[in-house]
């Protein structure tokens, strides 16, 4: 019997409906804990795993994407989702795991601020962003300093950014970008099964080094909804967390806004 990885939790163990959250690059589960709080009051059982080589597990053998995938699989084998979400690389570990969603019942299939497609120009100019903008430019950031950086998160979200990084393996964001190489995933697209709706939130374009290219990158796939949600950093789910829950549950006729 396989070992199911470490993960958070919300929501009544035999709740009918079930959603799993998989975070994204030196995080950790409770990176959800907002998401997964509004998924839970509405019934549903939210399982969060920790990915490798984040919340202190072990790395895997190599760094790639499918790697992290195949860690998780012992979910999908135990259970079926009704919802399934990924946050940044935890979506391209989402895309790898389509192949295994059920074929003929409604899965709905969102993926927060992912990067499906980089070249490698584009993938220089995110490292150069990502070395202004993260722990290698001011080692140990306190919850102060992300808070202060990222006037919409709330206390509680900087302390679980700031345990994230602290519990995480500081050289995850390299060696996940070199043993990705070339950085491609949107052929991961035609997985999708057929009852399964797949959506991906894109943070406002200007906020970010790639974002256009985030949305130029889905924006010939017909079968991808992709929503553009203004005024947000790639932390959507910090940020504005009901959008993300929203589309989820719009995507399989729960939500509010459920037309076209």
């Amino acid at each position: 019997m396989a070992t199911v990885p470490s993960a958070s939790q919300w929501g009544s163990p035999i709740a009918s409906k079930r959603a799993l959250l998989i975070h994204g690059g030196n995080s950790s589960s409770h990176t959800f804990h907002r998401v997964a709080s509004m998924l839970a009051a509405k019934g549903y059982l939210v399982v969060a795993p920790n990915l490798l080589g984040h919340a202190l597990r072990m790395p895997g053998v190599d760094f790639r994407v499918q790697t992290l995938a195949d860690d998780l699989l012992p979910y999908l084998q135990a259970a079926e989702y009704n919802i399934v979400i990924g946050h940044s690389i935890g979506g391209l570990v989402v895309l790898s795991l389509l192949k295994y969603l059920p074929r003929t019942r409604p899965v709905s299939v969102v993926l927060i601020d992912t990067s499906v497609e980089l070249s490698a120009e584009q993938m220089a100019v995110v490292r150069k962003s990502k070395v202004l903008n993260d722990v290698r430019a001011k080692p140990n950031p306190t919850v102060e300093d992300y808070m202060a950086s990222n006037p919409l998160w709330t206390r509680e979200d900087a302390i679980w950014r700031s345990l994230g990084i602290q519990i995480g393996r500081a050289t995850n964001y390299d060696d996940h970008m070199d043993g990705n190489i070339p950085w491609s995933f949107s052929h991961l697209f035609a997985d999708r099964p057929a009852a399964a709706t797949l959506t991906i939130l894109i943070a406002d374009p200007q906020s970010q080094a790639n974002g256009a290219a985030k949305l130029e990158a889905v924006a010939k796939f017909k079968e991808v909804r992709a929503v553009i949600v203004p005024n947000v950093s790639h932390w959507i789910h910090y940020e504005f967390p009901e959008v993300i829950v929203e589309e989820a549950l719009r995507n399989i006729g729960e939500g509010q806004g459920n037309g076209p």
